[in-house]
């Protein structure tokens, strides 16, 4: 058997990649739905982002879910029409439901109608991609944790809402049949990572688990998520067993993050890993680690414009090392430490295929201990 760290592939930012050429895709203003809308007007350009992620090398796509909410759809107005009683025509709870179903398949079609359609990319799996509550707000505040109304600010109040999103899906024999991973992504409250550990315990999931990880955002300069929680803590959190959770996540990680803050947060989740499950993998506790840093090269979104803004000191110190290149760096080092069960890797905001394409050639080129894994 390998010792190699086995190494998966995710894709890139959805949303910001629909922004770009050749898509350039457009939103209307103050919408809350993110890429998901394209669910609403254009599944067919989501399903051309998904068939060029995959024929980058994606092993495994996030859905087109990540701000989708049943309050978002039920906030939309439809395209006007003949049968319209007025403006305000939005969808209803069922439309919106399978509306956010519907994603599901598109995602998981690409791995069998892409042009590497091949035995290795048609047996893909799929994420499902559940943002955090902040996602869904309008602005969203995912990157500030300043959530309202104040019942959102409690893991009660959070679990509700996520339990509710989750059964979405999961409710629909059909739609959880092709769903292979969910991820609770861009995390950024310490209260959000106990209220979504507490939906995914046994006795909420029954007999239907599936393997799932949460990931978080750091936006701080002092390596905090927003709330203030170190990144020791933050790992604690997502592996600790609480009283009435039976299982940890398949995976941990960190998402839409700056690159340059990677290796130090990697380290920091180490450390709590250690603590709380031994060491390494030689505990055979630890889980996977899921890594999917922005490509902003320190641009920031402003969440109140919807506009990337330049890091006027970023431009003074020269010029940047290639984020695939880094990336691959920071992946080899961290197998060589021997400590995760696995390593799931791509990239998030500012991420194209070609992003993705460039991260797995420097992968295979580079002489450490990872072996790609194979879906089967």
């Amino acid at each position: 058997m390998s010792s190699k760290t086995p190494v998966r592939l995710l894709d890139g930012g959805l949303g910001t990649t629909l922004e770009s050429p050749p898509y350039q895709a457009e939103l209307p203003a103050k919408n809350c739905l993110w890429s998901s809308y394209f669910l609403i007007t254009s599944p067919d350009t989501l399903s051309r982002v998904h068939k060029a992620f995959v024929d980058a090398g994606s092993d495994v796509l996030l859905t087109a879910t990540y701000q989708a909410s049943l309050e978002g759809f039920t906030a939309t107005r439809k395209a006007p029409s003949a049968s319209s009683e007025g403006d305000d025509d939005t969808y209803s709870l069922a439309e919106g439901s399978t509306l956010m179903r519907t994603a599901v398949p598109l995602a998981k079609q690409a791995f069998s109608s892409g042009k590497k359609a091949r035995r290795e990319y048609s047996r893909g799996e799929v994420a499902l991609s559940l943002g955090a509550y902040g996602a869904t707000m309008q602005p969203s505040t995912e990157y500030s944790g300043d959530y309202e109304p104040e019942s959102m600010r409690t893991t009660e109040g959070l679990y509700a809402w996520h339990k509710k999103r989750l059964a979405v899906f999961k409710d629909d024999e059909a739609t959880w049949a092709n769903v292979d991973y969910i991820s609770f992504e861009t995390l950024p409250v310490l209260a959000e990572i106990h209220a979504v550990k507490r939906v995914m315990a046994k006795h909420d999931l029954g007999e239907q688990g599936k393997p799932w990880w949460i990931s978080c955002v750091f936006p701080n300069d002092d390596l905090t998520l927003p709330d203030g929680s170190t990144a020791e803590a933050v790992a604690e959190a997502m592996l600790t067993l609480a009283d009435g959770e039976d299982q940890r996540p398949w995976g941990i990680g960190i998402n839409c993050t700056d690159i340059k803050k990677l290796h130090t947060l990697i380290l920091k989740y180490e450390d709590a890993a250690e603590k709380v499950l031994g060491r390494g993998s030689s505990s055979g506790l630890w889980p996977w680690l899921v890594m999917y840093p922005d490509g902003a090269q320190g641009s920031v979104y402003n969440t109140e414009t919807g506009e990337w803004e330049t890091d006027s000191n970023l431009k003074a110190q020269g010029p940047q090392i290639p984020w695939h290149q880094e990336l691959a760096d920071i992946v080899t080092d961290t197998s060589e430490r021997g400590r995760w069960k696995g390593i799931l890797v791509g990239g998030c905001c500012k991420t194209t295929p070609d992003s993705i394409r460039d991260l797995r050639l420097q992968l295979a080129s580079t002489k450490s201990d990872i072996c790609f894994l194979e879906t089967g």
